[in-house]
C-alpha cells in the first residue's frame, strides 16, 4: 500500500519576479530566456540594478512548483529540500504547511535560503538568475527514504544535479524508489542544465526514469536531433516521453503510441513555471489513472493558465477546470 501520491527532492527557493526590458537584460550581460547560476554577490548586484522596480515574491523551485500545484489538486505530497532559518526559509516552511505538503526542510545557517530572480520581458519570456544558497548543501543524510518508498511517484528535476552531495542524494533517492516500485519522474529542467550534464541525463533516461519531461530545446540538446525524434528515443527506453513544443502544443510518446496535444490559445504574460505546471498537470492525470491524451490536456490547461499572468501560480478557475477533466 502506498501512503503518498508523490514525493520530491529538489531545491527549495523563493522566487522574486520583476517586469523588465530587453535593454536591461542586455545591460546586465544576461542571455535571454535561460537560467543563470550565480553567487550571492552577483545576485545582490542584479537586485541593486532593479531596486526601484516593483517585485512579486512566490514559493519557487521547479519541483516545488509542481508539488504545490498537486497539493492544491488534493494529492498527498511530500517535499524535501534545504533552507536557512531566515525570513525566506520561514516563509517557505509556513507556506508548505498551509498547503498540506509534508515538508522535510533541513536547516542550514551558513548559507541563506536560495533565491531565483525572474526577469520578465514584455514578450512574456523569463530570464532567471538563481542563487541556490542553502539548497546546494542538501545531501544524502536528509533523504526521506520512508516517504519515497511509500509514494506512487518520485519526482525530481535537473536543477538539483549541481553538487556532488546533491547528486549523491538523488542517486540514493532513485535507488530507494527502484527498490520499492515507486515510479520515477524526471524533468530535465532547462537547456543550461542539459548543456552541463548531457551525458548524465542520457544515462538517467536510459537506466532510471519512467517518465521524462523536456521542452523542445532541451530535447534537441539531449540527442542532437528533432524534439519528435528525441521523444521516440526516450520511449524506446521504456519511459513515457513528454515533450513540450511551445505554441505547437506537446507530444507524448508511450511505447509505439504517440499523442499530439493541441496548444491552448493564450496571451503570454509570463512563462515562469510553464513547464513545472505542465508536469504537474500530466502527473495529476497519471496519478488519477487517466489516459495519455487526457493527461496531456490537463497539463496544457495548467500551463496555459500560469503563463497568462505574472507569477508561478495557477488560478482557482484552472484548478476547477482540471478537476472536471
Amino acid at each position: 500500500m502506498k501512503s503518498y501520491d508523490i514525493t520530491s527532492v529538489c531545491n527549495a527557493l523563493m522566487d522574486v519576479l520583476i517586469e523588465t526590458t530587453d535593454e536591461d537584460i542586455k545591460h546586465l550581460g544576461l542571455t535571454k530566456g535561460i537560467m543563470h547560476l550565480v553567487d550571492s554577490d552577483r545576485q545582490r548586484e542584479v537586485l541593486k540594478h532593479f531596486q526601484s522596480k516593483p517585485k512579486v515574491t512566490e514559493l519557487g523551485g521547479s519541483s516545488l512548483n509542481a508539488i504545490r500545484t498537486l497539493a492544491s489538486l488534493g494529492h498527498k505530497t511530500v517535499f524535501a529540500g534545504m533552507v536557512n532559518d531566515d525570513e525566506f526559509g520561514t516563509h517557505i516552511r509556513e507556506r508548505m504547511k498551509s498547503l498540506g505538503i509534508k515538508a522535510y526542510l533541513g536547516g542550514h545557517n551558513h548559507e541563506s535560503t536560495g533565491t531565483c530572480l525572474i526577469l520578465i520581458t514584455p514578450d512574456g519570456e523569463r530570464t532567471m538568475n538563481t542563487n541556490l544558497g542553502a539548497s546546494r548543501l542538501y545531501d544524502a543524510t536528509h533523504i526521506p527514504h520512508q516517504e519515497i518508498a511509500a509514494s506512487h511517484v518520485f519526482h525530481f528535476c535537473g536543477y538539483q544535479w549541481d553538487t556532488d552531495d546533491q547528486k549523491s542524494a538523488l542517486k540514493n533517492s532513485i535507488k530507494t524508489a527502484h527498490e520499492n516500485n515507486t515510479i520515477i519522474s524526471f524533468d530535465v529542467a532547462d537547456p543550461f542544465v542539459v548543456n552541463r550534464n548531457r551525458d548524465d541525463f542520457i544515462s538517467l533516461i536510459r537506466e532510471e526514469a519512467d517518465i521524462v519531461f523536456a521542452n523542445k530545446e532541451e530535447a534537441r540538446l539531449l540527442f542532437n536531433t528533432t524534439p519528435e525524434d528525441t521523444a521516440r528515443r526516450i520511449a524506446e527506453t521504456g519511459s513515457i516521453a513528454v515533450v513540450k513544443l511551445g505554441s505547437d502544443g506537446a507530444l507524448i510518446v508511450k511505447g509505439k503510441e504517440e499523442f499530439r496535444i493541441k496548444p491552448i490559445a493564450t496571451k503570454v504574460v509570463d512563462t515562469t513555471a510553464a513547464g513545472d505546471m505542465f508536469a504537474a498537470g500530466f502527473l495529476h492525470g497519471f496519478l488519477s489513472g487517466r489516459d495519455m491524451a487526457i493527461c496531456g490536456k490537463i497539463a496544457a490547461t495548467l500551463a496555459s493558465d500560469v503563463i497568462s499572468r505574472i507569477g508561478a501560480r495557477v488560478s482557482d478557475e484552472a484548478l476547477a477546470a482540471v478537476r472536471k477533466l
